[in-house]
């Protein structure tokens, strides 16, 4: 693939059209579970028919690092406890994903140059781009994407 071919490929091109998406009301014990099943690290969160953040599966590493943290300062023998598997349970089965998702979502359309999301994603170090046309949620492009797309 050439340079020029590239340059002339959209976002629309090479991005996920079938996007799994969750609300902002969804416990994150499903939200894990969306992620498992269908193999993905990120998904947008929809209200209204908004993307109104995106969850990726480091922010649930930190929400797991976080609850780790909670239980060890809270209880030094907290293997012992069931306590603390009930309070890891609750976390997961309770916790709505809009307290642990990130509400700075990084746009593009489908129109978008493959290369100009390239260099967005990059320069806001982050792996995914939420692609929305008329402010609807059309698609979901991967750092993934965009290398498949270059190769």
């Amino acid at each position: 693939m050439t340079t020029e071919t590239i340059r002339q490929k959209c976002v629309g091109d090479v991005m996920s059209n079938a996007v799994v998406t969750v609300r902002s009301d969804t416990p994150v014990g499903k939200v894990l579970e969306a992620m498992e099943s269908n193999h993905i690290s990120a998904m947008p969160v929809i209200d209204d028919d908004r993307c109104v953040g995106i969850v990726t599966a480091t922010d649930l590493v930190k929400l797991i690092r976080e609850t780790n943290a909670a239980l060890r300062s809270g209880y030094p023998y907290y293997e012992d406890c069931l306590w603390a598997v009930d309070f890891a349970h609750r976390k997961l089965d309770q916790q709505p994903v809009r307290e642990i998702m990130n509400v700075f979502v990084d746009k593009v359309s489908p129109q978008t140059p493959v290369c100009e999301a390239a260099k967005q994603l990059a320069s806001s170090a982050r792996h995914h781009l939420v692609v929305e046309r008329d402010g609807k949620v059309v698609g979901f492009l991967s750092s993934w994407d965009v290398a498949g797309a270059i190769c």
